[in-house]
């Protein structure tokens, strides 16, 4: 990395002409490491700053699109009098929209790689959600490959795609790793998915055993009823959409779509 080349070349310089100007090794040793903090420690900054505008703008747009969104949702719905495929589609498209805005954003960030070491991983990070989300999988696992695992939504993100590609071994891993990562509450996403994989793959025991520990560990009503509707054969009642946004957020289920009564003819 850049940074540390620089910050070590000129403590080299330093700590060589301190030997030289002022006859002694310990001297020479206090300006090289004056030399290296101090070129390391103001050019980290610069790329902190740097950074956390770039992923504010992002994350600016996005939430900005989804109130829009959510807005537009709403008027359509009283106007139209429901929802519809229509509408749907209509949001998805602006949705997605907004999204490759902020995929254009993070372009910005590809500058700071050389300056900052954790700048690409970061960048992945957030790559890897909006391709993710635009259902762009391929590239989506490209990233997820070099990224920063800092919440459970990411990492669900990438065990839903290992589950759809197969590689449960990798999966159960990233499982094990991820509810002792995230502890009580945080880890609900990942009790959640991973026994919803498991019941689509007929392993019943095993998801009852990972969901007794989850609704515990949690102490989650929705793992806890889904944990009850197993152990008493009512596996089709197994629904995690009463974790809203966050579960439809991995796409392994469209939410229904709400339906809204029409006002009937004379009625206020």
């Amino acid at each position: 990395m850049l940074t540390i080349a620089i910050s070590v070349l000129v403590a080299v310089v330093l700590t060589f002409l301190g030997q030289i100007f002022l006859h002694s090794v310990w001297w020479g040793l206090l300006a090289g490491t004056l030399g290296l903090f101090g070129v390391m420690i103001p050019v980290n900054l610069w790329s902190k700053k740097r950074l956390e505008a770039l992923f504010g703008d992002v994350q600016h747009l996005l939430e900005e699109t989804q109130a829009t969104l959510k807005r537009k949702t709403v008027m359509l719905q009283n106007k139209m009098g429901g929802g519809g495929k229509g509408l749907q589609r209509q949001l998805e498209r602006e949705q997605a929209a907004s999204v490759r805005d902020a995929l254009r954003i993070l372009d910005g960030v590809k500058p700071l790689y050389k300056w900052s070491f954790l700048a690409e991983r970061q960048a992945n990070t957030l790559r890897a959600q909006l391709h993710y989300q635009l259902r762009e999988y391929e590239q989506a696992d490209r990233y997820f490959e070099k990224c920063l695992i800092l919440d459970p939504v990411t990492l669900a993100m990438r065990m839903a795609r290992q589950y759809k590609k197969g590689e449960w071994k990798a999966l159960e891993k990233a499982f094990r790793r991820g509810v002792k990562r995230f502890k009580d509450e945080k880890a609900t996403l990942l009790y959640a998915a991973y026994s919803w994989m498991l019941v689509k793959e007929q392993r019943i025991d095993d998801a009852i055993r990972v969901l007794d520990k989850g609704k515990d560990a949690t102490e989650n009503e929705t793992l806890r009823t889904n944990w009850e509707h197993l152990v008493n054969g009512r596996t089709r009642r197994f629904s995690n959409a009463a974790l809203g946004e966050q579960w439809f957020a991995l796409l392994l289920e469209d939410p229904k779509p709400v339906k809204v009564r029409q006002r009937g003819r004379g009625r206020r």
